[in-house]
């Protein structure tokens, strides 16, 4: 157990430096090229116009405006990776609406299907951010490694439980594998998923076999959720004492 734990600790530490290495790429190498490009724009027909030259510049401060347009929508999505902001204005629906339409626009060979079977008002607070993170974790194994031309999403509840399901038509991996220290650190982003899973009380199942894709799903008991956080009081919002879902997982509302 302790080795487990030791080996989590530095693939987490290692997929929390190569996450700072993309922010800072994204920042140096696609925003601040662009935020240049529409300052000299904008500067050099600031110059001609007061120098009374009467060549047209029109066309100029419109290509900054979409170049500073293109930057601002960089910013945007980057800070939503970091912290989903909308999930904190609009809540968690809209949030993963914008998780899905960024995704889309990143990955526009990969179809994105999601049935949500929920209101907002049907999901618990406390497991809003964890269903968030483990929704954008896989979209984002999906993206780098399934070579999937389809993801399909479901969210929806059965009798008191709190359902999740991702499933991808990709190339899919071997299981047996994860047993190994080796895929253990290169399958981080799995283990993320388990941990957000476990941390808010959810069981998770991963299934996949090679060339036949990826399905993940992850329960949620909300009556029982519910009644603990009562039990416990206003500190029960940080409770992740719940107990695993049994019943198999299905699409169905």
């Amino acid at each position: 157990m302790e080795s487990d734990l030791k080996r989590l600790a530095d693939a987490l530490l290692k997929r929390l430096e190569s996450e700072r290495a993309r922010v800072a790429g994204v920042l140096g190498d696609e925003v601040a090229p662009v935020m240049t490009m529409a300052r000299y724009l904008i500067e050099d027909t600031a110059q001609r116009l007061a120098r009374g030259e009467p060549a047209q510049k029109s066309q100029e401060l419109l290509e900054a405006s979409a170049a500073i347009r293109d930057a601002a929508r960089k910013l945007r999505q980057l800070g939503s990776e970091l912290w989903p902001k909308v999930l904190d204005d609009l809540g968690l629906l809209p949030a993963l609406s914008s998780l899905i339409r960024d995704f889309s626009h990143q990955n526009r060979a990969i179809a994105v299907s999601p049935r949500i079977a929920l209101a907002e008002s049907d999901i618990p607070g406390e497991l809003k951010l964890a269903i968030f993170r483990i929704v954008q974790a896989a979209l984002s194994n999906v993206a780098r490694h399934s070579k999937a031309s389809m993801v399909r999403i479901f969210l929806s509840s059965f009798e008191n439980e709190l359902r999740l399901g991702i499933e991808d038509n990709g190339v899919g991996f071997d299981l047996e594998r994860l047993h190994t220290a080796r895929q253990r650190i290169e399958g981080c982003g799995l283990g993320m998923i388990q941990r957000w899973a476990g941390l808010s009380g959810g069981r998770c199942d991963i299934e996949s076999t090679p060339r036949h894709g990826t399905q993940l799903r992850v329960f949620w008991q909300v009556q029982v959720l519910v009644a603990e956080r009562a039990e416990a009081g206003p500190e029960a919002e940080r409770d992740t004492g719940l107990p695993p879902a049994q019943t198999p997982f299905s699409d169905q509302p």
